[in-house]
């Protein structure tokens, strides 16, 4: 373009801006300070419903998220999805305020956005991550699911500690998870805890939730060494029907859910992973070793198991009987464990929680926010 003077005026292309992030997406990108040790975040977004805050810790080696939604809850339709990235050499936490509810399922007009996946009854959902194995889930009529995925990557001697408050589904509920930890190699590590309540037991709801599926991988150079998969549906009472899952609560005529899981209110996995915290694994499975398991006409108030997950990715459950026998060809092959809880109230698996399966990351997270961890 020439002007009345004879210069020339070139056009600038328009400046090139980030897609917009779909509701309920979320990226974290974390790395070390160029001038210090300090983790700094070089990416961090967060889309409705989902938000982010990061509060100040007093460890200088340690960064935290908070990861919230609106309305203190997941409403029927709501999708999260979260990107986590930890740098080489990061220590990053990611943690929730209070249980997650899940809200009842809505009609498809009741939803929060417009464009959340809908089930049908003909049709499947898949949840995936480019590293992960596909995970189908499919329903029985038009609903609006409840889905949160966290995908992590972590980098070299980076350690990612994923300890959410536990999840609370409500009645008529139907709530599905999938979080897949990818390390970059044998330095990287990684403490995740997934759990769950048995619902609203101040109003009387045990158990009266439609579906509640919750899934953890952990991949090794894009290898999958551990899977874990919890799935509790609400079959439909009448074999012959054509949908084999129910609507709604109220068509239940019996409570499979709760006939197998009771008297036990609140369940967890734990699962711990890396050379950063083995010395958290060797605490747990010193514990394990003391307890002495006699004759009992009453089931106990809460229950516990250690699994070894060793170098050759198998995962082999702690034998009581020997469990100081082969302690030094144990440590060499002790690359992770998972930890399974079971109680009657969740103050009593929370309890545990810190005091055995946790405890020793004060270390690391710092006394005053490892208080505000679960």
């Amino acid at each position: 373009m020439t002007t009345q003077g004879g210069s020339k005026t070139t056009h600038l292309p328009p400046p090139l801006t980030e897609p917009k992030p779909n509701p309920g997406e979320g990226h974290i990108i974390c790395e070390l300070s160029k001038c210090s040790v300090k983790p700094v975040f070089s990416t961090y977004r967060a889309s409705y419903p989902l938000k982010f805050i990061s509060p100040r810790t007093h460890s200088p080696h340690l960064a935290a998220v908070y990861l919230l939604t609106y309305g203190g809850g997941l409403v029927s339709g709501d999708v999260i999805s979260v990107k986590v990235e930890c740098l080489e050499g990061v220590n990053l936490m990611l943690l929730t305020q209070g249980s997650t509810k899940v809200y009842k399922m809505r009609n498809l007009g009741q939803q929060r956005h417009s464009d959340s996946v809908v089930f049908k009854e003909t049709k499947e959902a898949t949840i995936e991550s480019d590293t992960s194995p596909k995970t189908t889930i499919s329903s029985s009529s038009s609903i609006t699911p409840t889905q949160q995925k966290l995908y992590a990557r972590i980098h070299k001697n980076s350690l990612l500690l994923q300890l959410p408050e536990p999840t609370t589904c409500f009645r008529d509920s139907m709530f599905t998870q999938r979080q897949t930890f990818t390390l970059e190699d044998e330095t990287a590590s990684v403490v995740c805890l997934d759990w769950f309540t048995s619902g609203r037991m101040s109003r009387g709801e045990k158990w009266e939730f439609l579906r509640y599926e919750s899934g953890v991988d952990i991949l090794m150079e894009e290898k999958l060494v551990f899977r874990d998969v919890v799935s509790l549906v609400q079959h439909h009472p009448n074999p012959n029907q054509n949908q084999t899952t129910v609507s709604s609560f109220d068509e239940i005529t019996h409570n499979l859910i709760k006939d197998r899981l009771e008297p036990y209110q609140c369940y967890a996995t734990c699962v711990i992973y890396g050379p950063r915290v083995r010395q958290l694994m060797r605490h747990v499975l010193e514990e394990f070793d003391l307890i002495v398991v006699h004759k009992s006409t009453r089931m106990p108030e809460l229950i516990w198991s250690a699994s070894v997950l060793s170098s050759n990715s198998s995962t082999t459950s702690v034998n009581q009987s020997n469990g100081n026998s082969n302690d030094g060809d144990k440590e060499n092959h002790l690359s992770g464990l998972v930890v399974k809880v079971a109680g009657t109230t969740t103050e009593m698996v929370r309890n545990f929680l810190c005091t055995v399966v946790l405890k020793g990351l004060d270390d690391i997270v710092g006394d005053d926010l490892f208080t505000r961890v679960i």
